[in-house]
């Protein structure tokens, strides 16, 4: 995840502050449940090109006897790989 922790309740707290001073917006719920999920919704979509990079890990390993043997470049399966599951899915990093 390439922001803190720290930084995320930040950045939720003051959406939940716009959206509070934004006219025609309602809330159902208190500042601190607001914040919560917000927080929750931000980690998770950080969170989503660690989970890739580590499934196209995952999926490299299977292969290590043949890049080690054929002296295939690591770095640049892991950029072919990675960025064809970013096309089949649909991810927007």
């Amino acid at each position: 995840m390439k922001l803190s922790p720290a930084k995320v309740d930040q950045l939720a707290a003051m959406l939940v502050d716009v959206l509070a001073e934004t006219e025609g917006v309602l809330f159902q719920a208190g500042d601190p449940e607001l914040r919560a999920a917000i927080r929750e919704i931000m980690i998770d979509e950080l969170e989503v090109e660690d989970r890739l990079n580590a499934e196209v890990h995952r999926m490299l390993q299977a292969y290590k006897y043949e890049i080690t043997h054929e002296r295939l470049d690591y770095d640049t399966l892991f950029r072919r790989l990675r960025q064809r599951l970013i096309a089949e899915r649909k991810i927007v990093l």
